[in-house]
Parts: structure tokens; C-alpha cells; sequence
């Protein structure tokens, strides 16, 4: 992985600001898959819901680990959709990464 780098939330392309509340540290690899997205598409129900705003929600009302910590699992139609635009459960880079902090023993985390 790499240094963190701010994301805006909602984008400035889509009216979102500097201001501190719309601003979070992501991986490169996150805030390059979200690019200008606010919103996605739950695989599950087919609808269109917002993306997962980590200055509003709570992450374990979302999100899961599978068995192994490996994968992130989307548990809501926001996390579920997160999960994919994001490419949470599949980039290779992002999966080999935390394949080694498992074997470090410093993944998954606990709540």
C-alpha cells in the first residue's frame, strides 16, 4: 500500500467542499475505484444507494470481514455497494497487502 491521501466525500466535481467534514484519509487504491462516486449500485436489491460516509456511519453496521480477514463483506445495501464500487473485496493489490498483515498477525482488526 501507500500513504494515505485526503478524499472528499462528496467530490468538488459534485459541489463538495474542503471543509474538514467532507474530507477523510483513504489508500490511493479506495480513493482512486470512488473517483468522483457518491453513490453506487446494491448488488443485491438493484438500487441506488450512497456510498458508505465514514464521518456519518459506523463501520461494523456495514461492513464484515470474512472468515480469515481477507475480504471485506458488505452486510447493508451501502455497504454492499461500497464493497464493489470501491473494489473493497477484490483489487489484487489490496487483498495481497492485507494477506500479509494476516500473516503478521495484525489483521483483522477487532471492533
Amino acid at each position: 500500500m501507500a500513504r494515505l491521501e485526503i478524499e472528499h466525500l462528496v467530490p468538488l466535481s459534485k459541489g463538495g467542499t474542503n471543509e474538514e467534514l467532507n474530507l477523510w484519509l483513504a489508500c490511493p487504491l479506495c480513493n482512486g475505484h470512488k473517483a468522483n462516486q457518491t453513490e453506487a449500485v446494491d448488488p443485491e436489491t438493484g438500487q441506488i444507494v450512497p456510498l458508505f460516509n465514514p464521518r456519518t456511519q459506523i463501520w461494523h453496521e456495514h461492513f464484515s470481514w470474512n472468515e480469515g480477514g481477507l475480504k471485506i463483506v458488505g452486510n447493508t445495501p451501502t455497504g454492499r455497494a461500497t464493497v464493489i464500487a470501491l473494489h473493497l473485496a477484490d483489487d489484487p493489490d489490496a487483498l495481497l497487502v492485507r494477506s500479509f498483515w494476516i500473516q503478521a498477525g495484525w489483521h483483522p482488526p477487532e471492533k
